[in-house]
């Protein structure tokens, strides 16, 4: 029961480690939690600086739209814009 203990060991060892050991450093368990924790890391950063965009202090960003809020008026439209005014 030992050696199969042993063998059962060995052969996931191989499995996870496999790549790198073979030279392949790209397909190792390790170079791919690298990978995870890059983009992870980057995720963090961005979403970090829209934060510090929106902190108090700084004016809200002001989002162009094609339409009209129901409290503007578009004076020209009505041929009033000096009684408006």
């Amino acid at each position: 029961m030992k050696g199969y203990r042993l063998w059962v060991i060995a052969s996931l060892a191989l499995m996870t480690n496999g790549a790198s050991l073979l030279g392949f450093g790209q397909g190792s368990v390790g170079a791919l939690a690298r990978a995870i924790e890059a983009n992870h890391n980057i995720a963090h950063n961005i979403e970090r600086a829209n934060t510090l965009g929106l902190m108090a202090g700084n004016p809200p960003a002001r989002i162009a739209v094609d339409f009209l809020g129901p409290f503007e008026v578009d004076c020209m439209a009505l041929g009033m814009c000096n009684a408006l005014a």
